[in-house]
C-alpha cells in the first residue's frame, strides 16, 4: 500500500506552490489539471521512514497557509503505482524533432526525430512540466549551434533530476562531454538507469557535486531548479562558464520573478540573449559580457 497525500488547488496558486515544491529536494509530485482546479499528488510508502514523514510533516504546514489549499489522504494499492505513472505519463513532442516517451511505450518516428525514453521513478523530468518544455525546446537549438563550433562540447546539466535534459543532449550531439548534478541520490540513480535505456550513458558522467577537475569551460550549463537555488548558484555559473562561448540557460522561474533573477546575473556580468514564457514559468538564456 501507499499514502497518497494530495492537494487541491486554483489554478493561479499552482506556480506559486510548485516553487515552494523545488525548495525540497527530496520531493517528487504528478499534476493533474482539471478546469477548476490543479491537484497535485504525492505518494509516500504505507510504513513511514523519518525522511518520508519530515517531508510529509512540511507539506501538511504548507498546506495550512494558504486557506484555498485542500488537502486529502487516500491508501493506494501498490499496483495501482505503475498504473498511474502509465495513465498519466503520455508521449510527447517537444521542439521540432524531441519525442519525449516512458519506457514502456513506442511510436513510431518520423525521419531525423529523436525518442528520449524516460522512467522518472521518484526524480522530477518528464518533460511535461512546462519548465522542461521550455528547456526542451531551447535546447535543441542551442545545442546544434554548439556542437558545429566545437569538436567536444563540454555541458553541465545542474539538478539533473530524471536525467532527460542530459539525455537530450546526448542525441542532439553525441560528441558532447555531458556532466549530470544532483544533490538527491534518487536523482541520480534514476539519471542512470535512463541513459542505460537511451544507450547513451558514455556520454554523461553523473555526480553528486562538481569536482575541481570539472570545474571551468563549460559551453552550456542547463538549471531548471527554481529561483531561491538559481540565484545562489550565480557565483558558480559565473566561474565555470566558458568566457566567450558560453550559454547558461536557466529555468524553473516564476514569470513574475524573472526581472529580479536577470537583473542579479547581469549585476555578475551577464547579458540576457533572450527569454521566454509558458503557462506562468520562464526561461532565460544568458552569455558573460
Amino acid at each position: 500500500m501507499y499514502l497518497l497525500f494530495s492537494l487541491k488547488a486554483p489554478p493561479d496558486l499552482a506556480p506559486l506552490l510548485e516553487e515552494e515544491f523545488y525548495i525540497q529536494p527530496k520531493l517528487s509530485w504528478e499534476t493533474e489539471e482539471t478546469e477548476n482546479e490543479i491537484i497535485f499528488k504525492f505518494y509516500f510508502p504505507f510504513n513511514l521512514k523519518p525522511e518520508d514523514q519530515e517531508v510529509l510533516s512540511w507539506l501538511e504546514k504548507l498546506s495550512a497557509r494558504y486557506q484555498e489549499l485542500i488537502p486529502e489522504y487516500t491508501l493506494v494499492k501498490k499496483e495501482n503505482w505503475e498504473v498511474i505513472w502509465k495513465y498519466h505519463f503520455k508521449p510527447l513532442k517537444v521542439g521540432k524533432r524531441l519525442w519525449v516517451l516512458p519506457t514502456w511505450e513506442e511510436i513510431t518516428l518520423q525521419e531525423g526525430e529523436i525518442p528520449i525514453y524516460i522512467d522518472p521513478g521518484q526524480a522530477f523530468g518528464t518533460g511535461h512540466h512546462p519548465t522542461t518544455q521550455l528547456m526542451l525546446v531551447n535546447l535543441e537549438a542551442y545545442v546544434e549551434k554548439i556542437c558545429e563550433e566545437e569538436s567536444v562540447p563540454r555541458v553541465l546539466d545542474m539538478g539533473c533530476g530524471s536525467g532527460i535534459l542530459s539525455i537530450a543532449v546526448a542525441k542532439l550531439c553525441p560528441r558532447a562531454s555531458i556532466l549530470a548534478v544532483d544533490i538527491d541520490e534518487l536523482a541520480l540513480e534514476t539519471t542512470l538507469k535512463n541513459a542505460e535505456v537511451n544507450q547513451v550513458l558514455e556520454n554523461i558522467k553523473i555526480l553528486k557535486k562538481i569536482t575541481p577537475s570539472e570545474s571551468s569551460g563549460f559551453h552550456l550549463i542547463l538549471a531548471n531548479i527554481g529561483f531561491r537555488e538559481l540565484k545562489n548558484l550565480a557565483p558558480l555559473f559565473r566561474e565555470i562558464l566558458h568566457p566567450q562561448k558560453g550559454i547558461l540557460l536557466l529555468s524553473g522561474i516564476l514569470k513574475e520573478d524573472l526581472p529580479e533573477l536577470e537583473k542579479y546575473y547581469k549585476s555578475l556580468g551577464f547579458r540576457r540573449i533572450k527569454s521566454e514564457c509558458l503557462k506562468g514559468w520562464a526561461l532565460t538564456s544568458l552569455k558573460l559580457i
